[in-house]
């Protein structure tokens, strides 16, 4: 079955997330529900997704919407809350949720938003990738067939990087949540990187994934050479 593309959707009502998911599915989406943000997180760690859309409310929903856009830069996000005021909603969209939807928004109103918001965010510089983690068959694919077999470490590595297509991530970002930072662990993290850049090489794939100095990691979106390290600068943010 085609679909539009694939959405998480946190709310910690089981009954009203199912719901939603339903009338999202019968769209053309592919969701998938989560009860709470930490969920969300722990799944972003091993899948890549479009839109994320939170439904709960919270005593400070700017926290969880950073927390979502730092784990998920180049995906939609939108936030409703129906006791929302217009200044928590100014708050949302300052922590980087992309809208704010009203409360009695029609699924076809929410299909709408999601399609668009895909769409413009595509054009403005969170470009879909050409490439993705095949999770089943344990390979990098490639958008000319390019086939590149991946350990679980490697896979993980990957999809954060395409769930922030375009965004250079901190080599720290690739460790696992509240891991002690060291200078060993960071440096499994470059290892990590030349080892598949020399598998890539063998089976004569260019590996979009650029080396930031002083900084970490990128995916090139669409893909290109990725052999040569560049400078660290304001406009590629840790996300």
């Amino acid at each position: 079955m085609w679909h539009r593309g694939t959405v998480f959707v946190v709310q910690s009502d089981e009954i009203a997330g199912n719901h939603f998911a339903k009338n999202l599915r019968e769209l053309r989406w592919r969701v998938h529900c989560f009860a709470s943000v930490n969920a969300l997180l722990e799944c972003l760690s091993g899948q890549v997704t479009d839109a994320i859309v939170l439904r709960d409310r919270y005593d400070d929903p700017s926290l969880s919407i950073a927390a979502a856009r730092r784990a998920a830069p180049g995906a939609a996000l939108a936030w409703q809350d129906a006791d929302a005021c217009a200044q928590a909603r100014i708050a949302a969209m300052d922590a980087g949720a992309d809208a704010c939807p009203a409360p009695d928004m029609s699924m076809a109103e929410w299909d709408a938003l999601l399609r668009t918001l895909c769409r413009r965010l595509q054009g403005a510089g969170r470009p879909a990738p050409a490439w993705r983690v095949d999770m089943h068959a344990r390979v990098l694919a490639g958008p000319a067939g390019e086939r590149l077999p991946l350990t679980a470490t490697e896979r993980a590595f990957l999809v954060r990087l395409l769930n922030a297509p375009d965004h250079c991530l901190r080599r720290e970002r690739f460790l696992p949540r509240n891991a002690a930072v060291e200078r060993d662990s960071v440096r499994r993290v470059d290892v990590l990187v030349s080892r598949l850049r020399s598998k890539a090489r063998r089976l004569d794939i260019d590996l979009p994934v650029l080396a930031v100095r002083g900084w970490g990691y990128i995916l090139l979106a669409r893909g290109g050479q990725a052999g040569a390290d560049a400078t660290g600068r304001p406009d590629c943010p840790d996300a």
